[in-house]
This record gives C-alpha cells, sequence and structure tokens, in this order.
C-alpha cells in the first residue's frame, strides 16, 4: 500500500497508478477506497478500458446490476478484443437472468481466447440454464480438457465439471433422460419429452423418477388416462426413488434426513398431480382422497411449497360445497405463506358461497387454470333486498383485493372480484370483469351483458 501511495505522490496526474492503488484496495476488500480510486482513474484518463472494468465489478459486487453493465459496457467500448471483459459482462447477464445474451459473451470469450476453459465452462452453465443439455454437455467436455491441458490445478474445479456431467450427461444413467425430458417439459415440447421418457424406461423401466416425470408430460397435454397409469406406476416403484438419491451425484453430501424429505416431497407431488387428473376428470372424491395422502406425506421444507397443497384440497372441498373445510385449508395455504395471492381469492369464494341468500351456480372445472381449477359464478338477491350487507361478502371483498395486490397478473381474481361487485351495486364491477376477460379468463355473457 505504502509503495502505491508514493507512487501517486510522485505522480498524481497518473491514471495507472490509481488504477493499481485501486486494484490493491479492491483486493483487500476495501471497496470505498477501490471506488474512490478508480473514480480517479476514470476522470484522469477516460480512455482506458481497465478502471471502468474494474468499476464494475465493485457495482456487481454491491448488486448494482445495472451500474455494472453500464461500465462493463464503456469497457468493451474502448476495447473490444479483451476475452476477459466480455466474460464478465456474461456473468453481469446471467445474474439479470438474461440467458441468451450472457451465452453471446460467452462465446465471445470462446472466439478470443479459443484454448481457454473459462469461456467453455460458463456457456455450459448457460446452456443448462437455456434447457439445452446435448450443448451443455459439449461445453463441459471441452472445459474440462481444456483446463487438463493448461495444466490448471484446481479439484474443486474438476469435481464441477465432473458432477455435471455424471448428472446428465452419462447416458448410462436414469438422470441422462429426466433430465433431458424435464428440459422439453420446461421448453414446452411435450412429444419430445414423452420420447425421451419412453427411451429412458427402455432402460429403467422401474425408474419412479422418469415415470413420474412421464406423468406430468401427458397431463401438460391433458391425456389425464395416461398421466394417471404413469403416476401409479411411478407409486408402485417408489422404492427406486431411494436408490435414485443415493446414487445421483446432487445429494452425494445430503443428509439421511435431507434425503428423506426429498423422497416426501416427490411422493407427495406425484399425489398432487394425480388429484388434478381426478379434478380435470371431475371425480372430486377420488380427488379428495389422494390430496388427503399428499398433505399427510408432504414435508415442512423450504421452497416446496406446501400451501398450494392445501389451497387445491380447498377447492375440492369447494366444488363439494364444504364451504367450512375449505376456509380452513385456505386459512392453513396463507398461514405457510401470506404471499400466496390464489389462496385468498379461493378463500373469498369460500366466504361468499356460505353467504345466505347466495347460491352458487355453474361450478365448472376449468383445465386453463392450473393453480385455480374452479370457475365459479353465484346467483344472489338483489341488494336492496338484503337488511344488511353480511361481514362475509366485505371480507370476501377484502380478500380479492389482497390477491390482486400480490399478482395482479391473476385473471381469476379479477372475475371473482368483479362478480363480488355486481351484488353490492358497485359501479366499477364491469371493469374487472372485462379485464378478466381480457386476460382470457371465460366470463359468462350472462355475467358481462350489461357491461357492452
Amino acid at each position: 500500500m505504502a509503495d502505491h501511495d508514493k507512487a501517486i505522490a510522485l505522480s498524481p496526474k497518473n491514471a495507472d497508478s490509481y488504477a493499481e492503488r485501486g486494484i490493491y484496495n479492491l483486493n483487500q476488500n476495501y471497496i470505498a477506497l477501490a471506488l474512490a480510486d478508480f473514480n480517479k482513474a476514470i476522470e484522469l484518463a477516460p480512455d482506458h478500458s481497465y478502471p471502468y472494468f474494474y468499476r464494475s465489478k465493485i457495482k456487481f459486487k454491491g448488486n448494482d446490476f445495472d451500474g455494472a453493465l453500464t461500465d462493463i459496457n464503456k469497457a468493451i467500448k474502448l476495447d473490444n478484443q479483451q476475452y476477459g471483459l466480455y466474460n464478465f459482462r456474461g456473468t453481469i447477464y446471467s445474474a439479470l437472468k438474461q440467458s441468451v445474451k450472457a451465452l453471446e459473451d460467452y462465446s465471445k470469450v470462446i472466439k478470443l481466447n479459443p484454448n481457454g476453459f473459462l469461456g467453455y465452462l460458463n456457456r455450459a452453465e448457460v446452456y443448462y440454464q437455456l434447457e439445452n443439455m446435448d450443448a451443455s454437455c459439449e461445453d463441459y467436455a471441452q472445459a474440462k480438457a481444456m483446463a487438463q491441458k493448461e495444466k490448471i490445478n484446481d479439484p474443486t474445479l474438476f469435481k464441477k465439471i465432473e458432477d455435471a456431467m455424471l448428472d446428465f450427461c452419462d447416458a448410462s444413467k436414469a438422470s441422462f433422460y429426466y433430465q433431458r425430458g424435464v428440459a422439453f417439459y420446461n421448453l414446452k415440447q411435450y412429444a419430445k419429452a414423452l420420447a425421451i421418457y419412453i427411451a429412458g424406461l427402455q432402460k429403467f423401466p422401474k425408474n419412479a423418477m422418469i415415470l413420474s416425470f412421464k406423468g406430468s408430460a401427458y397431463l401438460a397435454v391433458k391425456d389425464y388416462k395416461n398421466a394417471i397409469v404413469a403416476y401409479e406406476s411411478a407409486l408402485a416403484n417408489k422404492s427406486s426413488l431411494t436408490t435414485e438419491l443415493a446414487n445421483n451425484i446432487r445429494y452425494s453430501n445430503a443428509s439421511q434426513q435431507e434425503r428423506q424429505s426429498f423422497y416426501n416431497a416427490s411422493i407427495a407431488s406425484i399425489y398432487y398431480h394425480i388429484a388434478a387428473c381426478h379434478i380435470y376428470n371431475e371425480k372430486l372424491v377420488e380427488a379428495l382422497i389422494v390430496m388427503n395422502h399428499a398433505i399427510e406425506i408432504a414435508p415442512n421444507i423450504a421452497d416446496f411449497k406446501k400451501e398450494t397443497y392445501y389451497d387445491r384440497r380447498g377447492n375440492i372441498y369447494l366444488e363439494m360445497n364444504k364451504y367450512e373445510l375449505a376456509q380452513s385449508d385456505f386459512n392453513q395455504s396463507i398461514k405457510i405463506n401470506q404471499n400466496y395471492a390464489p389462496a385468498y381469492v379461493s378463500r373469498a369464494i369460500a366466504k361468499i358461497s356460505a353467504v345466505e341468500n347466495v347460491k352458487q351456480s355453474n361450478a365448472i372445472v376449468s383445465a386453463k387454470l392450473p393453480n385455480q381449477p374452479f370457475r365459479i359464478n353465484w346467483a344472489v338477491k338483489p341488494q336492496k333486498s338484503l337488511k344488511a350487507v353480511d361481514p362475509n361478502i366485505i371480507s370476501g371483498l377484502a380478500d380479492c383485493n389482497k390477491g390482486i395486490a400480490l399478482d395482479e397478473n391473476i385473471g381469476f381474481a379479477y372475475y371473482v372480484r368483479g362478480q363480488i361487485k355486481s351484488f353490492l351495486a358497485s359501479p366499477d364491477y364491469c371493469i374487472d370483469l372485462i379485464k378478466a376477460q381480457k386476460m382470457g379468463v371465460e366470463v359468462e355473457t350472462s355475467l358481462i351483458a350489461a357491461c357492452k
């Protein structure tokens, strides 16, 4: 540090001296001092690229991704032949979930530095994010070869590459097939997903993971009969899940308790999706039985989204006119996740449906709304004939308002709120119904006729 200070004292207008001290300060995690030095270097030499590069790193570290992107763009404009600049911009784009742009930058890194491993490694990760398993495997293999050629001594790096390749690049493992199937599923290429699952099951006919994902692909194309067959086959072979978890590299460091939780989550998910098939086939008793199994086994772990399970069972109770049980499940859903918007809308339906003078009519199962399977409208006596507004109506309206505040993109919420407003004689009910219709919700002509 003293040497850097001395260099600046001897040449206070030398931008490089400030930049070099900035690098030192950054390496020592003296962020404020480093930022001040890079700012000074840029002031003295605005045509030098690397102070922008390092300042971009500081901004990125502080989660100022937009500022980081502005600086790295400036650095690249000043020097467009430095692969390290493109590599860091790829990192920024990855953080911004702009995978296609990240892919372009990592490809540029490879073009500028074809014998380096880093571009291949980073591009492999982006290809994986983009669901391109084959391209990802090719890049991981290339990254490994380049790193070995460079005689890189980094066991962590090689383990990372080898783990990825074992996970979805080894055709002798079941994960090769279900990872690709999931990728096709995420891309909505369901026919390709089914094809790879069928190929996988020829080699691993009793693999519950592949069978379960196959069921989800059938469910996506509304082939409920074959979906149930696949899901039930997965349950019949559920013991294979234990073997899969033990052999899968992703869970090599997981505790027995963690593996058990994932096993329970997988089984619960199968029951959950079987219930969906029964709902769409209007077999509510069967759906309820299966959802009870799902909730019974569902673990309490992060990212599992157990709130959706209570919401689904609550919707089954709704369709069975069991409004108190429905409300209880929606309350539990909200207790688990206070920001889960569909549960508020569902609870609003339960509250309104239980009100005296309100009767539900035309309850319709709608496969278009996976998290909100029921489309419901009500018949109600004119408001002027009621002595007082039932508190449940006001509470139901509040729940709809809350659901929309949490997620304004749920068209179904506007559909329900519009109906509540209509029998409260609120003049703006048409706004909600029309908005719901524009968002793809099937609004009955009888509800919206006066809104034309």
